[in-house]
C-alpha cells in the first residue's frame, strides 16, 4: 500500500504528527512518504492508496475553531478525484469541530473522507496508531498481526 502524508504546518506540531502518522503506516507494511503541501509531488498523491492531510487548528479558544492555513491547503492541493483521505489537525486547548470541516474542505476538493480526527500538541502520538490503523482499514489494509 503506498501512503502519502501531506501538512501544512506552521511552528512544527502538524510536522511531528505528520511524522507520527507516516511512523505507523510504515509500522503497517506501508511504502511512506511524508511532506509538506508546499513540496506536493503530484505524481506520488496520483499513485497513492491513502492520504493523511493534515493542518494546525485555528481560532479562538472556545468558540470558531477551523483548519489553520487552509488558503495554503487550497493554493497546493491539486482536485483529488476520489482518493481516500483522512484529515488531521493539531490544536493546544480545545480542537472543536476544525478536523471535521478540514474533511469538508478536502470533499470540496473531491477527496474520498476516511476519517477525520484532532491531536493534541503536547500528547503526541497519543491516538495517531489507532487513527492509522482505522485508516488503513477503511481503504483494504490491516495492520499486520504479531504472533
Amino acid at each position: 500500500m503506498k501512503v502519502v502524508v501531506l501538512f501544512e504546518s506552521r511552528t512544527g506540531n502538524t510536522r511531528e504528527a505528520a511524522r507520527w502518522i507516516g511512523g505507523a503506516a510504515a509500522g503497517n507494511g506501508a511504502q511512506v512518504s511524508v511532506r509538506s503541501v508546499r513540496e506536493l509531488d503530484l505524481d506520488e498523491l496520483a499513485s497513492a492508496d491513502l492520504a493523511f492531510i493534515g493542518t494546525w487548528v485555528d481560532g479562538l479558544v472556545v468558540v470558531a475553531h477551523r483548519p489553520g492555513g487552509s488558503r495554503h491547503l487550497k493554493r497546493h492541493l491539486p482536485l483529488l478525484w476520489d482518493i481516500p483521505v483522512a484529515a488531521f489537525t493539531t490544536h493546544a486547548v480545545n480542537p472543536g469541530p476544525a478536523a471535521t470541516k478540514l474533511g469538508e474542505l478536502l470533499a470540496n476538493l473531491g477527496a474520498r473522507v476516511v476519517g477525520a480526527q484532532s491531536f493534541h500538541r503536547k500528547r503526541l502520538p497519543e491516538g495517531i496508531p489507532e487513527f492509522v490503523d482505522e485508516a488503513m482499514s477503511s481503504v483494504g489494509h490491516s495492520a499486520p498481526t504479531t504472533p
